[in-house]
């Protein structure tokens, strides 16, 4: 037998042994799907006419530090509490230098891109480079438990 043909029926035969299991994978099941639980309450995300998006709650932000977005609002959100001032703070956490995702380091006060090294201030601004520009920030303000952005 040929190389080829023995290596074409190898292939064929090793997706033929692995799509019976990846299909039944597909089934639905009698489970019925799992409720939001409530440490993660449903918010209404949509536009507001004064351009604010609820993106989160104080109680949320609480439990988990920081609050990321990336699906509701037009641009990735990425909110936070001041440590000195307590202020919510929301802002892009993509870097200027090549769009790489920021990381809070709390323990500095500052934001690390972990790409090539650029890091900001919690105010977004340049505190090294190679990133130029500093990190946008966006309004915020809270209504009830809910915070609101305006991203545009």
């Amino acid at each position: 037998m040929e190389r080829r043909y023995f290596i074409s029926w190898m292939t064929l035969g090793a997706l033929v042994s692995v799509l019976p299991p990846t299909l039944s994978g597909c089934e639905s099941g009698d489970t019925p799907p799992t409720p939001p639980s409530d440490e993660t309450p449903q918010i209404d995300t949509s536009m507001r006419e004064d351009g604010f998006q609820a993106l989160g709650t104080i109680p949320q932000l609480q439990a988990e530090g920081t609050i990321v977005d990336r699906r509701n609002a037009p641009k990735p959100v990425l909110i936070f509490r001041h440590p000195e001032t307590q202020a919510i703070v929301a802002l892009n956490p993509m870097c200027t230098h090549q769009g790489c995702t920021v990381e809070l380091s709390a323990d500095e006060n500052l934001f690390d891109c972990p790409c090539h090294g650029s890091q900001f201030g919690l105010d977004g601004a340049v505190l090294s480079p190679p990133a130029e520009k500093p990190l946008p920030l966006f309004e915020v303000k809270e209504e009830g438990d809910l915070i609101l952005v305006k991203t545009q």
